[in-house]
């Protein structure tokens, strides 16, 4: 990342020291003052208790001594609570994580550590891992009805890379979102900004994730980000949001040539609390957006359709996600035509206390995504000149392509099954180890000897922490 981004990163670290620095005082006052009250009570029992009158007056004259110093102090301890509570760094908050990554790629022959390194190809085995996450938040006020804004940080991995683009089609933003909540009653609240998707049962961040990799509807066929704005509505068991807005970046004219699109899409989500543990989840995007167009010929915006269910049942030592499904993209397809897919995802996980290792869980995932329509291809591909993504194994087989045409060709079912170990060493560190066997029902994975093939093998190590 350039010079821009370490004085982000400094400048970001930087304003959170005046914060810790008058927490650190006013922690010291309060000790101080509770010692000195206690001083004074001494003395005050002494005075009493003293009958002749000169030792009297020396604890008279220090107890006023000691008054006086402790008023001073009170003084300043005000003036700080005030500060703390009403000033400019009141109600700040700056958190995130560090997860550092070791991966081994078979098809690739390539292994390594990963962080913070700049790659705007998007690969599942590395895209949104080895990253450093700040999340910065501020209120407006205290209690539930306060407005706040929150702005998240997130160089070379975040949504700058993979969907923000500027008129020169650099996209090396290290902004991953940002919005502004305000809360109307205790019912409705108003948001607008750049929004991560409502999709799927599967988190972004690492601390949360129950394996290294993503699962591959997370990856491949859910939305990304969108800028625009909505509403909230919770009651009881139930929440509901929508939101009115474009891809993210994907408006920009001189990036499609053509003219702007000015149709935004709508996403919404709907959960139902059906027990404690159990979370039932419905999101959708109906809209338009970029095409692919690989045909060269097609429309520069066309009507995009995705839904998907997904179930999760949470407890205090096991977790059980199921997710299904189902997009379409217009002009988003090999040969040109319409791109559509449908895929699942299962994951189980569980936690336990080892007598030699500590807090453990394992966690076993299988995703099925079927991409298989007029040549493959969704608004999160990028299929080359031989009509696969190579590193994601999707699209065709670049020898039925050649041999063919593309309009000759079917894209690529893919599969994975995923293990993972994980350790919890501390509340902050967390120690993750994954074995992945991903499956193309075509040869769409590149190797490193210039062919292609139908399996992949990836084993990675993450350490994450949070601060």
């Amino acid at each position: 990342m350039r010079t821009i981004t370490t004085c982000w990163l400094g400048a970001s670290l930087l304003s959170s020291l005046p914060l810790l620095a008058q927490a650190d005082e006013l922690d010291t006052l309060k000790a101080s003052i509770t010692h000195m009250q206690q001083q004074l009570q001494q003395l005050q029992q002494q005075l009493q208790q003293s009958a002749s009158a000169s030792p009297a007056a020396q604890a008279e004259d220090a107890a006023a001594d000691t008054q006086q110093l402790l008023n001073k102090m009170a003084m300043k301890l005000d003036k700080l609570s005030d500060a703390a509570e009403n000033g400019p760094l009141a109600n700040l908050s700056i958190s995130g994580y560090l997860d550092p990554l070791y991966v081994f790629n078979r098809q690739q022959h390539r292994s390594g550590f990963s962080f913070v390194n700049h790659d705007a190809h998007y690969a599942y085995d590395t895209a949104n891992l080895g990253d450093v996450y700040l999340d910065i938040k501020k209120g407006f006020g205290s209690g539930p009805m306060a407005p706040y804004a929150e702005i998240t940080i997130q160089p070379n991995r975040g949504s700058g890379v993979t969907t923000s683009w500027n008129a020169s089609s650099a996209n090396d933003s290290i902004i991953n979102s940002a919005q502004l909540v305000i809360p109307l009653d205790q019912h409705w609240q108003v948001f607008a900004g750049q929004i991560p998707s409502f999709a799927g049962y599967e988190y972004a961040t690492s601390p949360q994730t129950l394996t290294i990799s993503h699962n591959l509807l997370y990856d491949f066929s859910e939305p990304a980000f969108f800028v625009g704005g909505g509403a909230q509505w919770t009651s009881g068991q139930w929440l509901w949001k929508g939101m009115l807005g474009n891809e993210a970046g994907r408006t920009e004219v001189a990036q499609v040539g053509q003219r702007r699109n000015n149709t935004p899409s709508f996403s919404w989500r709907m959960d139902y609390q059906y027990t404690n543990n159990i979370d039932i989840g419905w999101s959708g995007l109906i809209g338009r957006a970029t095409a692919a167009n690989y045909s060269g010929n097609a429309a520069a915006f066309q009507p995009v359709f995705y839904s998907e269910l997904d179930i999760s049942n949470n407890s205090l030592y096991d977790t059980i996600n199921a997710q299904l499904d189902y997009g379409s993209a217009g002009g988003s397809a090999l040969n040109g035509g319409r791109a559509q897919w449908w895929g699942l995802s299962l994951l189980r996980h569980h936690r336990f206390d080892s007598a030699w290792l500590g807090k453990m869980g394992w966690t076993l995932r299988y995703d099925y995504l079927d991409n298989s329509k007029n040549g493959g291809g969704t608004p999160n591909l990028a299929l080359g000149s031989s009509g696969n993504d190579g590193a994601n194994g999707f699209g065709s087989d670049p020898a039925c392509v050649a041999a063919n045409g593309v309009a000759g060709c079917s894209g690529a079912k893919r599969q994975d099954i995923t293990a993972a170990l994980l350790f919890y060493p501390s509340e902050q560190l967390q120690l993750k180890l994954e074995y992945r066997h991903d499956i193309a029902s075509q040869a769409t994975f590149d190797n490193n000897s210039g062919g292609t093939g139908k399996h992949n093998d990836v084993l990675s190590a993450q350490a994450v922490y949070s601060f």
